[in-house]
């Protein structure tokens, strides 16, 4: 049930006049465009009728309260092969996202999977490193693909040849892509670079003319969303946010519940059974 003081109701109160939408976007909150409209961390920016996530240029497709879900385009990692020493590197971009600082957001474990395409290619995705001279990282995963030519690589088949995928962990911020260098001589017409990507399992299915070079992909990446503390340590449970002064609840709706979230620390809030609606404004669940 709802449990607010009067000046956490005050504060949650979005206010009249706020933007609901930008590009075809519904913004319900927590999320918000403009002062006063959105909870702390939840601030979208509208951009040339483009909805982005504040102080990034990721992309957002979709906002939902409940489930507490974001749908995101994110950007692919790459490198690519000298034409004339396929053995080098020409280019590469390790494709490194980090959501916002306030860490509300975390890349949605149940709904994403990690893609690597090429032939010869070794893909990884990873923490940034925490120390300059030593690979430290907080998650490190990833795996191989080959192809001995390009007819190997079949169109609907992502299992090691041409394209392969893996689950990843729960609880992961942000996102950066490592590739091992092999030498691609006899390949630079079907297989020119090697990829990376978080993508939403249910929103790929590999083709032959992947592995040709483009380096401006995207891919559709779920975040998963919370009410969170201020740092990881801070876990900010329902029953931790119900009774702390210094944290404004969130689920101020009348007829609402709180829930704890399942993908890192925090909380969620939702219309109880039999109502519908916002839960994270004040009466805005119904009957």
């Amino acid at each position: 049930a709802a449990a607010a003081t009067t000046e956490a109701t005050k504060n949650l109160v979005v206010t009249r006049g706020c933007v609901t939408s930008c590009g075809g976007v519904d913004i319900p909150y927590p999320f918000g465009i403009g002062s006063g409209c959105f909870r702390k961390g939840f601030e979208i920016e509208c951009i040339n009728n483009s909805p982005v996530l504040a102080g990034t240029s990721i992309h957002v497709v979709h906002l939902s309260g409940d489930p507490a879900e974001s749908l995101v385009m994110l950007p692919v990692g790459w490198q690519c092969y000298n034409t004339s020493s396929p053995d080098k590197v020409e280019a590469s971009s390790h494709g490194e996202t980090e959501m916002n600082k306030h860490g509300v957001y975390r890349l949605s474990n149940t709904h994403n999977m990690l893609v690597i395409l090429g032939c010869n290619t070794m893909g990884n995705i990873g923490s940034v490193r925490t120390t300059r001279d030593v690979d430290e990282y907080s998650y490190y995963m990833g795996c191989m693909t080959f192809c001995n030519y390009s007819a190997t690589a079949q169109d609907g088949l992502c299992a090691s040849v041409g394209c392969c995928h893996v689950d990843i962990p729960p609880g992961l911020t942000h996102n950066y892509f490592y590739f091992r260098v092999y030498d691609h001589t006899g390949m630079m017409d079907f297989s020119p670079c090697d990829y990376a990507f978080l993508v939403d399992r249910t929103n790929y299915t590999f083709r032959r003319s992947d592995l040709l070079r483009d380096t401006n992909r995207t891919s559709p990446v779920w975040l998963d969303w919370a009410i969170r503390g201020d740092d990881d340590s801070t876990s900010l449970s329902c029953a931790e946010a119900a009774k702390a002064t210094t944290t404004e609840y969130a689920c101020v709706s009348n007829h609402s519940d709180c829930v704890n979230a399942t993908n890192g620390p925090g909380y969620n809030c939702r219309c109880s059974k039999g109502y519908q609606g916002n839960a994270y404004l004040v009466n805005g669940c119904s009957s």
